[in-house]
């Protein structure tokens, strides 16, 4: 609670410099769910779209005026609480400033906060901040940062992450964690996401470790998740009947899977996104071989999923094996809150569930494999779009990159965490 409780004395503190800020961009967002991209919540302004049945607590006061130079200038704020199926607590607020300079520049800056408090006590909290200014010779540039942490009966922890970009007429854009993107995509980079929409960028094998030593740190508080206490407390889960109890968590290995599917047990294509499949203006190459363009890669990717979700496969049956259990970040995040646990049967059919800890949700995942190529794609729900996609043989590994296509022109490289569960959980 302590940790917590600096955290949002810090927001107040951020959210009151943001008032007092004269290069700040009038904001609006909040904590979105997977189906919308990744999770946004330490980027908040002012949570705008508020889930069913909310106690507005705050309201969306506001005012505006000139500035003494010829400007104009409005804010906002906005907050409120929730409370999920699950018996988990929602609070969020914020506050944004912005408005127009003289000259015509259009400016902002906000800061957001949300707290999640689950039935067990476990307790999360992010706060935030955004800011970006935006001139009339079409010039765009922008910085957010937040911090997250957890406390509860099941470990603590923190994370920071912050990032910026600047974009001009011609598209030339940068992220802070070290990519430089222009109109054909990435030209130079270290690590983060190509802004342009879609991309690969090299992430080595060390950074990826030394990242997921942050990620499953903070997702100690998930390890109570696709048990059987759990599935009763989320009874539209999709869950494996013939499973034993955590059977979920466990990461079942490639000969296994081999065997099962009918798979080469000698010859797995792994898909190491921005090492071995790389994007390269419009077309992708696969270990330096041209496979067609980014369009058709994610239409592919699509097939995938829809012949899966398609699939008549029983819940019932005595073949499911699991994959494990998931979490996903995009660039250099150091938290997350997207976890998908993942399945497979011997027709190569992906089941399994995606939950959203933020929200306190859960909803199933429908996929399957390509036996040629060896490629997975999956959706969330009864959404077509995003499409998640990652190699057969990666996924049975602790730590893989894959691909999130949110539209045929828009795909974004991530990375997959493999969270291992504590034996007092699995129950």
């Amino acid at each position: 609670m302590k940790r917590l409780s600096v955290i949002f004395a810090l927001a107040l503190m951020i959210n009151f410099a943001a008032t007092n800020d004269a290069l700040a961009q009038r904001g609006r967002g909040g904590a979105r769910g997977i189906g919308g991209g990744f999770s946004t919540a330490g980027r908040a302004a002012a949570v705008t779209h508020a889930p069913p049945h909310v106690n507005n607590s705050l309201p969306g006061a506001g005012s505006s005026g000139m500035t003494s130079r010829g400007g104009n200038y409005q804010t906002g704020q906005r907050g409120g609480s929730h409370t999920t199926q699950g018996g988990a607590t929602i609070e969020y607020g914020g506050r944004g400033v912005g408005g127009t300079t003289a000259g015509g520049v259009n400016y902002g800056r906000g800061v957001g906060g949300i707290k999640v408090t689950t039935a067990s006590g476990q307790e999360f909290g992010r706060v935030g901040r955004a800011g970006g200014a935006a001139g009339p010779g079409g010039n765009v540039a922008g910085r957010s940062g937040g911090i997250s942490a957890t406390t509860g009966p099941m470990g603590s922890g923190a994370a920071m992450s912050r990032g910026g970009f600047a974009a001009g007429p011609n598209g030339m854009a940068a992220y802070r964690g070290g990519v430089a993107v222009g109109p054909n995509g990435v030209v130079a980079g270290r690590t983060g996401i190509a802004a342009n929409g879609h991309g690969t960028y090299y992430h080595s094998a060390a950074a990826i470790s030394g990242q997921g030593v942050y990620v499953r740190a903070g997702c100690s508080g998930y390890h109570g998740c696709f048990t059987n206490s759990w599935y009763s407390q989320y009874p539209s889960a999709w869950y494996p009947r013939p499973w034993a109890a955590a059977a979920a968590w466990t990461a079942v290995a490639w000969s296994s899977v081999a065997a099962s599917g009918g798979y080469p047990a000698e010859e797995p294509v792994s898909y190491d996104y921005g090492s071995s499949v790389v994007y390269e203006g419009d077309n992708v190459y696969v270990n330096g071989d041209a496979v067609g363009t980014t369009a058709d890669y994610a239409e592919e990717a699509t097939d995938i999923a829809t012949s899966g979700k398609q699939a008549n496969a029983s819940p019932d049956a005595d073949d499911w094996q699991p994959l494990g259990v998931f979490a996903m970040v995009s660039g250099e995040e150091k938290s997350s809150n997207n976890i998908f646990q993942l399945a497979i049967n011997s027709d190569s059919v992906i089941r399994g569930n995606y939950y959203n800890a933020v929200t306190d949700t859960t909803e199933p995942v429908y996929g399957s494999v390509d036996k040629k190529t060896q490629r997975v794609a999956w959706t969330v729900g009864d959404t077509e779009k995003p499409v998640y996609e990652a190699g057969l043989v990666n996924l049975t590994k602790d730590e893989t990159t894959m691909m999130v296509h949110f539209a045929n022109d828009r795909s974004q490289q991530a990375t997959l965490y493999r969270i291992k569960q504590d034996d007092s959980e699995a129950k």
